[in-house]
């Protein structure tokens, strides 16, 4: 259950001013206000003192997760492994305990476990029924890395569709208009599946939004693959054997490694015969040759930014879904 450090923390004064609060001690001198959001707090956490508290009892300030990629894929992801470090950093500063979670596809879990929990966090896209079936145990979710739109839950996306944008305009700037994409597309997962290839990314849709609305709708090359560097460099073949692009844009880092290896194979030059842009800024990406440009994305501050918002429906009670936009970086490197 809640105790007092945590409700010192969530209203920002100490543990024996919240001890002597809670304990009506008539001594001691406080604020209104403060003494007023002392309790406030203490109510919204369902304070309950150790000697009357009951393990039936709801823990507010545990969290649920319930996570698209595997334990294994997310140690192995740095987007997705960056997310989860944001979402433990921030639960710790603010007194909160992740007690249950759950990686998909799974058979192993009761979804009224999440009931006893104060909020729960999905991370990736699951089917809109599977949400639902959350929700009727937990009307506090937090979605993290979702572009989609939702009456109820709580949305945190990248401005992925934005930044691709801005790279077509830098491309253009630059003389390209012959310019390719390559990329995948979104899984959606529900408690027993994974459906492939489900969503269009939001980096796909910019591309060909971009495409049109810049008259180059007849120079539009899409590829859609793996989010792999094999998948790529098939990609990659086929479009250089077709009507070569000066230009060519891909959804992930690796996607990128396998672009450059083709481009070699195919004795080109980057970026002189054709530029490549990414996104992810892996590690390995300043050390290509060239160094490849990409779009960082402020994955830990998504997840950071999930705890700031189960702070704000546990403490300050919104009930109101919100929709946020984490900007990310474009880091301008020798491959455009």
């Amino acid at each position: 259950m809640a105790n007092i450090r945590n409700i010192a923390k969530l209203s920002g004064v100490s543990k024996a001013t919240v001890s002597r609060i809670l304990n009506q001690d008539e001594s001691f001198s406080v604020s209104d206000t403060t003494r007023k959001r002392v309790l406030e707090t203490a109510r919204r956490l369902n304070y309950i003192p150790a000697s009357n508290a009951s393990k039936d009892s709801v823990e507010r300030l545990h969290l649920g997760i319930v996570n698209c990629v595997s334990a294994e894929d997310e140690l192995k992801d740095p987007y997705f492994r960056e997310i989860k470090i944001g979402i433990e950093e921030q639960a710790e500063l603010w007194g909160m305990m992740l007690f249950k979670e759950i990686h998909l596809p799974s058979y192993d879990y009761d979804l009224k476990d999440l009931s006893l929990c104060g909020a729960v966090i999905v991370i990736g896209t699951l089917t809109e029924a599977f949400l639902a079936s959350i929700y009727h145990y937990n009307h506090n979710i937090v979605i993290v890395d979702d572009s989609r739109h939702f009456l109820n839950y709580d949305v945190i996306h990248n401005d992925f569709d934005q930044q691709t944008q801005n790279v077509l305009d830098l491309m253009k700037s630059k003389g390209h208009q012959k310019i390719a994409f390559i990329g995948g597309r979104k899984n959606l997962s529900d408690n027993k599946s994974i459906k492939h290839n489900e969503l269009l990314d939001v980096r796909e849709q910019s591309y060909l939004n971009w495409m049109k609305l810049n008259d180059l709708g007849k120079y539009i090359n899409v590829q859609v693959t793996q989010w792999s560097t094999e998948g790529a460099m098939k990609a990659a073949k086929k479009i250089l054997a077709l009507d070569r692009p000066t230009a060519i844009l891909t959804a992930s880092d690796p996607q990128a490694i396998g672009v450059y290896r083709i481009i070699q194979e195919f004795g080109l030059s980057i970026p002189k015969d054709i530029a490549v842009v990414s996104f992810d800024d892996i590690e390995m990406a300043q050390y290509l040759y060239p160094s490849l440009t990409t779009v960082k994305p402020a994955a830990k501050i998504m997840g950071k930014e999930a705890i700031n918002l189960v702070r704000e429906r546990l403490v300050d009670n919104r009930k109101v879904s919100l929709k946020i936009t984490v900007n990310s970086n474009l880091i301008i490197r020798e491959s455009l």
